[in-house]
């Protein structure tokens, strides 16, 4: 029977070297949210942020307190010593009046004990469950198996109890959607396992089939300023037991995401990708993660967080693989490619005035980069372009995506809605018709 761990091993989870658990809230922009139902899920995963804290400052001041915690290994009461006085200053602490979204006055619940607490579990224990993600994912050839192992304080949950010991393979479904934490307080973790540890250790092994996750719209509160229901989308999986047995296991509202929606992901896949860049399946798979929902929602966050701040935050999204043939076609144009995932910055939906997509052909860009007419090669500035259809199809206008080379990935340096007339200005046809 699997062992539950006690304090002494989750102080030890604590003492891992940190860095892709720091580099994970590096990464994240800022969104402004006013109840904590706005900020659930996927785009929690892309932005950082803390609910009625409308300042970019603040946030900053919040976030940047956080990463000094997990670089100097310093706990909640250290760092509450270390932001509450920073947060008084503000004038972000306790009961006060505010000017709430909608104009009105309210009276809210700023900084408190008890917020901080959260803020500092949720946001720490998120960040090294990521850095944790991106370990399990660089061991899969050996360790394909992940164990949910549940580290038990005091009052453990009996949904998480029950799935301490269960492993699934790295690519089960289940992973998409209840990677812990998967609540509030969650302190569970996941180990990376070999094939032969399941017998050895006496583990359970289960697997997820797609017709075992059900997504269901639930009324999670009310909205504090409108007093309207907050409906929240919350996940539903069926475990099959080996013994014939069917319970179910849902995360909580707000935990639906998954480090899979951040750029850990991204910058594992370009690592594997780079690895397997010769293997046509590599790509295929690869191309496959990217149009899973949680990659999807990720890439819709991303996209709206960006237009929503409307300044560039140097946030990026994974949006394509490059092909074969025409990562062959640039080696035999001596362009070295690293690997063959292509991102997206921020600075890209931001910036474009002219030639502008919609906001729903941005969301549905990995979806477009699948559907490649043409490609296309700039010789002076030495870059591919893609041509993919506009989503009103009406045949007069084109999106022409141009990629290039840079930092380990192939990055999208200009995206434009274009006249099909006017496409190949500057360009020549390497593969599509005329």
């Amino acid at each position: 029977m699997a062992k539950v761990p006690q304090r002494p091993e989750l102080n030890a989870l604590f003492k891992l070297p940190p860095k892709d658990a720091i580099a994970y809230l590096e990464s994240k922009g800022f969104k402004i949210g006013w109840d904590w139902h706005e900020t659930l899920d996927h785009a929690h995963s892309r932005a950082f942020t803390v609910a009625k804290v409308a300042r970019v400052d603040l946030l900053q001041d919040i976030k940047s307190s956080l990463i000094t915690a997990l670089e100097k290994g310093q706990g909640l009461e250290q760092w509450k010593a270390s932001i509450i006085p920073t947060l008084r200053e503000k004038g972000w602490w306790g009961k006060q009046t505010v000017i709430n979204p909608a104009g009105i006055e309210q009276t809210v619940q700023l900084g408190s004990p008890r917020r901080l607490k959260t803020i500092f579990d949720t946001n720490v224990h998120k960040s090294l469950a990521a850095g944790r993600y991106k370990g399990l994912m660089a061991s899969i050839d050996t360790r394909p198996l992940w164990e949910w192992v549940h580290i038990s304080i005091t009052n453990p949950r009996k949904a998480h109890l029950a799935r301490n010991g269960e492993t699934r393979y790295y690519d089960d479904p289940f992973w998409l959607y209840a990677y812990p934490p998967t609540e509030f307080g969650c302190k569970c973790t996941v180990r990376g396992r070999r094939v032969s540890d399941v017998e050895r250790l006496g583990l359970r092994q289960v697997e997820t089939l797609p017709e075992d996750i059900e997504q269901l719209q639930v009324v999670i509160g009310k909205s504090s300023f409108t007093g309207q229901d907050a409906v929240a989308l919350r996940t539903r999986i069926r475990v099959r037991q080996n013994d014939g047995q069917v319970t179910y296991f849902s995360p909580a509202a707000g935990f639906n995401s998954h480090p899979a929606s951040s750029y850990l992901l991204d910058t594992e896949l370009t690592k594997r990708a780079a690895d397997l860049v010769g293997a046509q399946l590599a790509i295929q798979q690869v191309q496959q993660i990217l149009l899973s929902p949680p990659r999807i929602k990720a890439h819709e966050a991303f996209v709206k967080n960006s237009l929503n701040f409307a300044k560039p935050q140097n946030m990026t999204s994974t949006v394509g693989v490059v092909g074969m043939d025409d990562i062959k076609t640039l080696t035999a144009k001596n362009i070295a490619v690293e690997s063959p995932i292509m991102t997206v910055s921020d600075r890209l939906l931001v910036g474009q005035t002219t030639n502008a997509l919609s906001t729903e052909e941005w969301l549905a860009l990995p979806k477009l980069l699948q559907q490649i007419q043409k490609v296309l090669w700039d010789s002076k500035k030495r870059q591919m372009a893609f041509v993919v259809p506009v989503l009103d199809d009406a045949g007069q206008k084109v999106i022409r995506v141009s990629v290039q080379s840079k930092d380990g990935v192939m990055e999208v340096t200009d995206i434009a809605k274009v006249s099909s007339k006017s496409l190949m200005t500057n360009f020549e046809l390497i593969r599509g018709n005329e």
